[in-house]
């Protein structure tokens, strides 16, 4: 049979964290994009992701990776590839792992919102009922225009777009999803957007400040 989904759940307990989850995309976010990574040895996590995903975490925060990895139905990799280079980053994020869970799909298409390929928000949608998570209490950081469409279907109220990875390329796209207000449109809901270079421009404490008014 062939696997199409890998779910790694690392945090059943959460009783001493919030409600509110912080969804990452890993290729080019967390970790450099090497295009179809499946070397271990070349896993080098991004510009302050690591301060970043630990601030989460210290403040009770439950951080939840949601990954397309269609590199491995192409053949160009494994999941014992994937698992390796999992292993590898955690290490890199050192311990205690700051992750409650890592949900990743190989798919090859999104099929109207059957499967977990985002943008569909299957994959956000079963993280926030494993571990808890009040959606609109949330964020997402990704790089691609189909991060920003998962989270905002998935009705994530707040959404960050990256430079790094595909940011670059994929940003004037992602830009003519939003109105003059600063919201991202998808065909579900609509999400408060910010733009940033890379995490190293992200401060925690005036974001989570930000999340709590839009909540409120």
């Amino acid at each position: 049979m062939i696997k199409y989904i890998d779910k790694k759940v690392y945090r059943k307990d959460s009783k001493n964290y919030k409600d509110f989850g912080v969804f990452f995309d890993r290729d080019g976010v967390l970790i450099e994009d090497k295009h179809y990574i499946k070397d271990q040895d070349k896993v080098a996590l991004e510009s302050n992701s690591k301060l970043i995903v630990r601030e989460f975490f210290n403040r009770g925060w439950k951080n939840i990776i949601v990954t397309n990895q269609s590199g491995i139905s192409r053949g160009y990799s494994s999941w014992e590839d994937y698992d390796l280079v999992t292993e590898k980053m955690l290490e890199l994020f050192e311990e205690p792992n700051p992750f409650f869970g890592i949900y990743a799909n190989s798919f090859l298409e999104h099929k109207n919102n059957e499967n977990w390929r985002k943008p569909n928000p299957n994959m956000i949608l079963d993280a926030a009922k494993e571990f808890n998570i009040n959606l609109e209490k949330s964020i997402l950081i990704g790089d691609r225009l189909s991060d920003m469409e998962a989270g905002a279907n998935a009705g994530i109220k707040l959404l960050i777009h990256v430079e790094t990875g595909h940011g670059i390329k994929e940003k004037k796209t992602i830009k003519t999803r939003c109105d003059k207000l600063g919201y991202f449109n998808s065909k579900v809901f609509k999400s408060k957007i910010m733009f940033i270079q890379s995490l190293k421009f992200l401060k925690v404490r005036d974001l989570i400040s930000s999340t709590e008014l839009l909540i409120d």
